[in-house]
């Protein structure tokens, strides 16, 4: 809920929810005010026209004789105005006075009533030395109701041009929806699909880019996978034969030759399983404690040994891919570090770690960033010896396609800690 509640289409839905409600209820409000102005006017001056006829029967009848006659209600007594009067009918006072005194041009006094009836009583003209009378007009019923007619017509447009509005930008929101999916799956999969074209103007064009950059990566990852293959059997080739050589040289420095070539040899591998990663492996099911006794059993003599907090740990691996990354974790302590080195298996804070610590110098804990990047060497805090500096960074790179980490800390008895944080029950 809070994601969508975040998301474009949630914050735009409501800005035109805030501004075709503001503006339909601003343009209600103006034509009421322009209706009542236009009723006020038309009632004031149908007042000044029945004023006008009123006193010109009193020119001819007496005023006594006037109800019965015309059913008209006139008094000489002042009329008591009413406690409390409706909202509409208190507005209009002030506006009749007016238009009235400036119709008749001479001063108007405007009553309002509501025994027996709702109304008005205002004076006529008076003769000279005479009290003026006032004479009785009912006021018209309003018809600005919740349920009339103006009201049903702007929340008819107002959902029709909401459920426009709405329509427009789910024209708009579709494909952007589809296009960041598709972006969260660039660097996490190698299976990259073009998108459908769809929607409106630079909504059209923004998908053509995306398929356009799916294509160039794609040829990028097959020349990357040509050259790899390529790189991996022209470099392997030579060195077999250099080794061929120097073991029928019989040479006494025939030893040393040797383990050169194994350098080159591992350090070449490490270059090409950090350009080549690991997407292509499928997952399946392993347990943890298994797994890491299988991949640990060879350097058994060299003073590693495993431990497991728990013997039920299954969750989906990448068991090469893994392998790998335990393997470099393992040589690291074995040839940086000091014996004994002690791998252990646990489960804490929803995550399977393996941790291998080992009894050396460790790192200093500013310099725990600097090793894991690339061709990055910390000899003077290992103890002098170095590689090409990636065994890290794959094991590193490795944790991160299982959508875990690999986290790296001071020993407190001495040592490093290479810990491989793994999610649990992800996929």
């Amino acid at each position: 809920m809070k994601r969508f509640t975040g998301s474009l289409y949630a914050q735009l839905t409501l800005v035109l929810l805030v501004a075709l409600g503001a503006s339909f209820a601003t343009m209600y409000w103006l034509f009421l005010s322009h209706l009542e102005d236009s009723r006020n006017n038309n009632f004031a001056r149908s007042l000044v026209v029945q004023i006008h006829l009123v006193e010109e029967l009193l020119r001819t009848h007496p005023a006594s004789s006037l109800p019965a006659n015309v059913g008209v209600r006139i008094t000489r007594n002042p009329p008591v105005q009413a406690p409390e009067m409706a909202g509409e009918t208190a507005r209009r006072l002030p506006f009749l006075k007016m238009r009235l005194s400036e119709e008749l041009h001479r001063n108007v006094e405007v009553v309002a009533s509501r025994e027996p009836f709702a109304g008005l009583w205002i004076t006529l003209r008076a003769e000279r030395a005479q009290a003026p009378q006032w004479m009785f007009f009912p006021t018209p019923r309003s018809h600005t109701r919740l349920g009339d007619p103006l009201l049903r017509v702007f929340l008819v447009g107002f959902t029709v041009f909401f459920a426009g509005g709405m329509l427009l930008l789910w024209r708009i929101q579709r494909p952007l929806k589809r296009l960041s999916s598709a972006l969260e799956a660039v660097g996490q999969s190698n299976r990259l699909t073009t998108l459908p074209v769809s929607g409106v103007g630079e909504i059209r064009i923004l998908g053509e880019r995306y398929n356009e950059m799916v294509e160039r990566l794609r040829r990028y990852e097959e020349d990357r996978a040509t050259m790899l293959a390529g790189v991996s059997h022209d470099l392997r080739t030579p060195l077999t034969r250099l080794r061929l050589l120097v073991e029928l040289a019989q040479s006494s420095r025939s030893g040393e030759m040797l383990q050169n070539l194994d350098d080159i040899g591992r350090i070449t591998d490490q270059f090409l399983d950090y350009a080549r990663g690991n997407n292509n492996e499928a997952f399946e099911q392993r347990d943890l404690a298994l797994f890491v006794e299988e991949v640990a059993a060879p350097y058994g003599a060299e003073g590693v040994s495993v431990s497991s907090a728990q013997d039920d740990i299954v969750l989906p691996l990448r068991a090469n891919s893994l392998r790998r990354a335990l393997v470099n974790l393992i040589e690291n302590a074995i040839e940086y570090g000091s014996p004994p080195i002690s791998i252990r298996t646990f489960q804490s804070d929803g995550a399977a770690i393996i941790s291998v610590e080992d009894s050396g110098s460790g790192i200093a804990p500013e310099l725990i960033p600097y090793a894991l990047r690339p061709f990055s060497r910390l000899d003077h805090s290992r103890g002098g010896k170095g590689h090409c500096g990636l065994g890290l960074v794959i094991a590193a790179k490795i944790a991160e396609e299982h959508g875990g980490r690999l986290e790296l800390s001071k020993r407190a008895s001495g040592g490093l800690i290479a810990a491989i944080h793994l999610p649990v029950g992800s996929r």
